[in-house]
């Protein structure tokens, strides 16, 4: 064997182990991503129970934002800090998952409940981008919902045939649907 041979063999050895270095940074990053997501996932859910955010949560409810008094007078007199914290918590989950840093399957509680909390406060991120153009708030948190119309939440090939059945599953998910739609008309 000439020193050409050893030359290309030695290429060949250095090639495949820089080949197999590839997939193992590959493969530990995937599994970084996946500890990422679920810490990420954890602190979130837990700020969304707060005893803040439940107040949020509770105050967003009592809001009538389709009432265009209400809506004037919020718009003139300042939004509440509750309001813009809890339509805030959703543009921030919307926007990891629109851009692809949350995975939609995991924050897909997040996702179903988005279309409930557009209905809410959708009428005043309208009525601040009329006002304000350059400001479109709350942007990706009505993009979520308006992709999850096309994109569902998550992956119900995941759960088996029967227990879809159990649940009537696929009514449940065209109930949502027909909710994602009726929250997104102006």
């Amino acid at each position: 064997m000439g020193w050409d041979e050893i030359s290309a063999l030695a290429a060949i050895a250095g090639a495949l182990v820089v080949l197999v270095g590839a997939v193992a940074a590959i493969v530990q990053l995937k599994h970084l991503r996946l500890t990422y997501q679920i810490g990420t996932y954890v602190d979130l859910m837990g700020r969304l129970n707060s005893p803040e955010m439940v107040a949020a949560r509770e105050y967003v409810e009592t809001c009538d934002f389709h009432d265009a008094a209400l809506l004037e007078k919020a718009m003139r007199e300042g939004i509440d800090h509750r309001v813009l914290m809890y339509g805030g918590f959703y543009q921030t989950i919307a926007r990891l998952i629109n851009h692809g840093i949350a995975d939609r399957d995991l924050f897909a509680p997040i996702i179903m409940t988005s279309p409930d909390v557009w209905k809410k406060l959708g009428p005043l991120a309208y009525a601040w981008r009329e006002r304000r153009p350059s400001n479109p708030r709350w942007a990706d948190f009505e993009y979520l919902v308006f992709d999850a119309l096309n994109r569902p939440p998550f992956d119900v090939r995941k759960y088996s045939a029967p227990f879809r059945k159990r649940i009537q599953f696929e009514s449940a998910f065209e109930a949502w649907r027909l909710e994602a739609q009726e929250s997104l008309a102006p």
